[in-house]
């Protein structure tokens, strides 16, 4: 009753703000292979579970809305696997179910990826329940080899709901997600909370945006060890979260203790986009740190670039501090420009005397540092502040660009084969990845091209509800459905306050079409819904009664 409550509420909606409309909901628990099509707009309505043995295959081009209310998300449970293969010119895209001018961070939850591989704990346990849900669901496992599908060209927008202090669903979370996964071009836009955050596992990934998230734009935690290659991750002067908004945020768990496998990914040519264009500018006092390392993390950094910080890099802690020290983290041949307070620092506890601008501007690092911005010469890195409208191609570096055939450490595919062997720093050469499926203005965007009046649910070659006929109507309409499998069925007639008016078909129904009549002599006019049920199904349509 909760779900139809929720949907009602929604229809009602839509017809008084210009909410976008689905064609179907995606049933709550996907456990067998279930195909999307990409002429159809879909709703999440709450967790849409895919669970073991689930396939969610998603066609490039699909559209997929996440409801407020309920807090519609995707999760793929340890077990199941998503199959989202969009391309460069029709990628696919999960957004806000509000229509142009009414979209904002938190619209909706977001896509959690669960796996099988390792992961870290304060317990010493193997498993864990993943940040964000009212209901455990658990991630981790032996199996750093795990897959858990595919997600290529997708954009993910307006998600990222914070349910209470640090219990937040992220833009993609993916938490013990195994290196057999394939995690490449993804947009995360507009974030409530974190773009990215890893959970342990070691699935690598390629070519990700982060695009104006409330918090961290790559926060990796519990154990996570895979290997990151190119991405852009740009920050707004007036979006930031009161924990602090840093670039990288890396713990090893939650709690500063040395458990097993220890927090070690390697990112490389990653461009991040502070907000502060000059040292003047005044912007929002949350944003923090182009990168925040703490809590006995291992995280290295190669090739990238941090722009616009008030800090360019803060090494927290006895653990981080030692393991500098002992060369266990790398963070090498990186660009540190236009940072207005320190470039590298140190938090004032439990340093044991580490001095991080020593360390880091010892020659046998790498590292540049620049005073202004406009050093690093990208084409036009702080345009969009200025038109409000970003364009991938103004982070490529111009002829002379000190990003250009400068990467002194090229063969960090060495360490990891995942890596493309690049001559330059930060995420471009003159090779612009972004171009074609990226959007820096969803908000402009109208995902609403097809006038659908309805949402609606259908489980394909098993149920279907056709619209009434006469709609509107006066007094009487009809109601026909088909069924290809048996089962128990209820079809039910509700007001617009959900208060349920008859109960036309409550029973076990046989394969076959049906017909029924509703006569509403003795009722108002106005707006009411029929909903038809049965197992994982469910279809709601609207029908209007004049007098």
């Amino acid at each position: 009753m909760k779900k139809i409550l929720i949907l009602f509420a929604l229809l009602v909606f839509a017809y008084s703000t210009g909410y976008t409309q689905a064609t179907d909901t995606l049933p709550g628990t996907i456990t067998s292979a279930y195909t999307l099509n990409s002429s159809k707009r879909y709703l999440m309505l709450g967790e849409v579970r895919v669970k073991n043995g689930g396939n969610l295959v998603i066609p490039a081009g699909t559209r997929i809305y996440g409801e407020k209310t309920s807090k519609g998300s995707l999760i793929i449970e340890r077990g199941g696997k998503i199959n989202a293969v969009g391309t460069q010119t029709n990628p696919i895209i999960f957004t806000s179910a509000f229509a142009p001018g009414n979209r904002n961070a938190g619209d909706w939850g977001g896509i959690v990826i669960l796996g099988k591989a390792k992961i870290n704990t304060t317990t010493g346990a193997d498993t864990a329940a993943i940040e964000g849900f009212a209901s455990s669901i658990y991630y981790g496992g032996q199996d750093d080899n795990d897959s858990s599908g595919i997600m290529k060209y997708v954009r993910i927008e307006y998600s990222g709901v914070a349910l209470a202090p640090n219990n937040e669903i992220n833009g993609l979370t993916m938490g013990g997600v195994g290196r057999k996964t394939v995690i490449e071009n993804i947009m995360v836009s507009f974030c409530g909370d974190d773009s990215y955050e890893w959970f342990g596992g070691t699935v690598n990934c390629k070519y990700l945006v982060s695009y104006n998230a409330v918090d961290d734009e790559f926060d990796t935690d519990n154990g996570y060890r895979g290997r990151v290659q190119f991405g852009l991750s740009i920050k707004h002067p007036n979006i930031a979260d009161i924990s602090g908004s840093n670039g990288f945020e890396s713990d090893n768990n939650g709690a500063p203790n040395y458990n097993n496998p220890r927090t070690q990914p390697i990112f490389s040519n990653i461009t991040f986009i502070g907000v502060k264009r000059y040292d003047t500018s005044t912007v929002d006092a949350n944003h923090k740190r182009g990168m925040h390392l703490r809590r006995n993390s291992l995280q290295n950094v190669y090739n990238t670039i941090f722009m616009g910080y008030t800090t360019g890099s803060l090494f927290d802690g006895i653990g981080v501090a030692n393991a500098c020290n002992g060369d266990t983290i790398k963070y090498m041949s990186n660009i540190i420009a236009g940072i207005s307070g320190k470039n590298f620092d140190t938090a004032a506890m439990n340093s044991n005397g580490f001095n991080a601008s020593t360390w880091a501007l010892n020659s046998a690092r790498l590292n540049d540092t620049l005073n202004t911005n406009d050093q690093v010469m990208l084409t036009n890195a702080y345009g969009g502040y200025i038109s409000n409208n970003w364009n991938a191609s103004y982070f490529i570096p111009l002829a002379g660009s000190p990003a250009l055939n400068s990467a002194r450490v090229t063969n960090v595919n060495a360490v990891d084969p995942y890596f493309s062997s690049v001559n330059f720093r930060g995420a471009f050469g003159a090779d612009n990845w972004a171009a074609g499926w990226t959007n820096f203005r969803p908000d402009t965007v109208n995902y609403n091209t097809v006038g659908i009046s309805q949402i609606s649910s259908n489980v394909p070659g098993e149920y279907r509800l056709d619209q009434n006929y006469p709609n509107p109507f006066n007094p009487s309409t009809k109601i026909n459905f088909a069924i290809t499998k048996p089962g128990f069925v209820s079809l039910r007639v509700y007001d617009i306050t959900g208060k349920e008016i008859i109960n036309l078909v409550n029973e076990k129904l046989q394969t076959g079409t049906y017909s029924y009549d509703f006569n509403a002599t003795n009722l108002s006019s106005g707006i009411y819904f029929y909903t038809l049920k049965s197992d994982n199904f469910v279809s709601t349509k609207k029908m209007v009664l004049v007098k």
